[in-house]
């Protein structure tokens, strides 16, 4: 069993202060503005990420950080994807499933690879870590390693995006559930709280990476529903994929499973 790394413990203090200071922001009517993409932000998002970008600098000096609400560039060596809430409607809408998600990359080989990611739920007091390289390599959740894929029963339970009724159609036996933003999906599945999740399309790599490693390393599949190869949360960025269960991921490749439906003119 691999030691929990002591990183682990200094990035989970950075985004439990983000979280904190998001959920001070917080307020009944709180009003979100929209972005040029059509996306919500809020001031909450602002001070996560101010204090997200102090506390990894503190912590990194040198790594070069990519943004959801600021923006930046990768660098040459390690830089980081930072996304201060993810969940934005579901924080507005004072749901549960929310919170920071951060990534460390660095090149190998001259690609973007996830060195270590992790996410913090502030209104659960849930910290999700991986590693992906070395001696440490492994994904826990609150400090306690999670199990592989392999060792584990099926829940019948998975996780479909709020607007998955305007992408796809679904045939699946068992539950379907929307509780909250892309990494808290792709997380929960990590943890065995769900088989796997539908992600659709328009997703940025700072929404998925950590996640995407998490499940990777316990040894889940992620396909992209558009070519049915991997995905990269940074060559694949927005595609529309499955992840989680290998089993079930590759039942949901079968043709008619999922059916993409017609775009809107």
């Amino acid at each position: 069993m691999t030691v929990y790394p002591e990183r682990a413990e200094r990035i989970r203090r950075v985004l439990a202060h983000a979280g904190s200071v998001a959920m001070t922001a917080w307020s009944a009517d709180l009003r979100p503005r929209q972005k040029a993409d059509g996306t919500p932000v809020t001031e909450g998002d602002l001070v996560a990420e101010a204090a997200i970008l102090a506390g990894l600098r503190k912590l990194f000096p040198g790594d070069a950080f990519v943004t959801e609400e600021s923006g930046g560039e990768r660098g040459d060596g390690a830089w980081w994807t930072v996304d201060p809430i993810d969940g934005t409607s579901s924080y507005v809408e004072g749901l549960a499933h929310w919170g920071p998600t951060v990534a460390r990359v660095v090149p190998v080989a001259g690609s973007p690879v996830v060195e270590c990611g992790a996410l913090w739920l502030p209104r659960l007091s849930e910290h999700y870590h991986v590693e992906t390289v070395g001696k440490a390599r492994g994904g826990w959740r609150n400090g306690e390693a999670l199990r592989p894929f392999s060792q584990r029963t099926a829940s019948r339970t998975v996780y479909l995006p709020s607007r998955f009724h305007t992408h796809f159609r679904l045939r699946y036996g068992g539950k379907t559930r929307c509780i909250g933003g892309t990494a808290a999906h792709l997380a929960l599945v990590a943890r065995g709280a769900a088989e796997a999740a539908v992600v659709a399309p328009g997703w940025s790599s700072w929404d998925t990476a950590a996640g995407l490693a998490l499940i990777g390393v316990l040894g889940g599949r992620v396909v992209s529903l558009k070519t049915g190869g991997p995905v990269d949360p940074f060559a694949n960025e927005g595609e529309s994929f499955v992840a989680g269960s290998p089993d079930v991921v590759e039942a949901f490749l079968r043709p008619g499973a999922i059916t993409a439906l017609p775009e809107e003119p």
